[in-house]
């Protein structure tokens, strides 16, 4: 801590270890290394998780340390993200990210130790690193690097980077950094990632088509009859089917082709924002399908069983 600070700041700063440690709660002397340092005549306290705290819990922390102390609390983090780095300097808050920036804005300092990338503004997670996302679920990933992830999706190493920094972009805790080497690593407990990643996730569909003839391409079944093809739900009364927006252009689709309204359909066709192989091309893949389908489907006892039937036998 001591060296790093002053081979940056190039400074001399005393670090010692913090001796009025009765101040602060039994938590925050179990959870953080905690300091006294002086820098150009300031004293603050040096507070360094022992163990990984979500970004939520270091803010509420770091606040109610320099309340109880009196002193600013500057936060030493060794594994940090992009995203949450700027959400820190938003706020205000002092930390030290060794090996790559310094915050201490009660002294005035703001300094990078080595270059860093743009992060991408991302309100809503692109189809490719969905795809991503959930491949890596399914096959459960272990340190999957750019290069890597862009040979399993079959995409640029340009493209696989941008997922990576969707990743950063909403905090996601599957995304690993070492040596400035980043890689994904999916959770042993299934369930418990689909859990985390579903808020973050959308529906695959684009658009959907009704048509008075069912195509003569051969197309995997989605939405409600891709559930009903993996559980006992019962088919619809006519077939959902998919296709990539990629593909689409090969239906030729005209207005002609169309439903007219309050007629039922031989079929629809859902546009899909992406593919993943999954049972020999006959239907989506089951997560997929679950978030094809809107709430009011959703609310039905029955899907929601046949939800969990799915789920249970060809998920977790």
């Amino acid at each position: 801590m001591k060296d790093y600070l002053e081979r940056i700041l190039h400074q001399e700063v005393d670090v010692a270890p913090y001796r009025d440690q009765w101040r602060l709660p039994l938590v925050f002397r179990e959870s953080y290394d905690l300091k006294q340092m002086t820098i150009n005549g300031r004293e603050a306290l040096a507070a360094a998780p022992v163990e990984k705290i979500p970004l939520a819990t270091l803010r509420k922390h770091q606040h109610q340390m320099e309340v109880y102390t009196g002193l600013p609390c500057v936060l030493f983090v060794k594994n940090l993200n992009y995203y949450s780095r700027d959400a820190m300097v938003k706020e205000g808050i002092p930390f030290v990210w060794e090996g790559h920036q310094i915050y201490l804005p009660f002294i005035g300092t703001l300094l990078d130790d080595h270059p860093t990338r743009t992060i991408v503004n991302c309100s809503r997670i692109s189809f490719l690193t969905q795809k991503m996302l959930i491949m890596a679920l399914y096959r459960q990933w272990q340190r999957v690097t750019v290069s890597k992830a862009a040979e399993l999706l079959d995409v640029s190493k340009m493209s696989a980077t941008r997922c990576f920094d969707e990743m950063e972009a909403i905090n996601l805790p599957y995304l690993t950094t070492q040596n400035r080497a980043r890689s994904v690593t999916a959770d042993r407990n299934k369930k418990a990632m689909w859990e985390t990643l579903y808020p973050s996730l959308r529906t695959p569909v684009i658009e959907s088509y009704a048509l008075m003839e069912r195509p003569d391409k051969r197309l995997p079944l989605a939405g409600t009859s891709a559930l009903a093809f993996y559980s006992m739900l019962a088919e619809g009364e006519y077939p959902i089917l998919a296709l990539t927006k990629r593909e689409f252009h090969s239906l030729n689709l005209s207005t002609n082709k169309l439903v007219p309204a309050g007629e039922l359909p031989k079929c629809v066709v859902h546009k899909t924002g992406y593919w993943i192989p999954f049972a020999e091309g006959e239907a989506i893949d089951p997560l997929s399908t679950v978030l094809s389908l809107d709430a009011d489907e959703r609310a039905d006892p029955r899907v929601s069983m046949a939800i969990d039937e799915m789920l249970e036998k060809y998920v977790w």
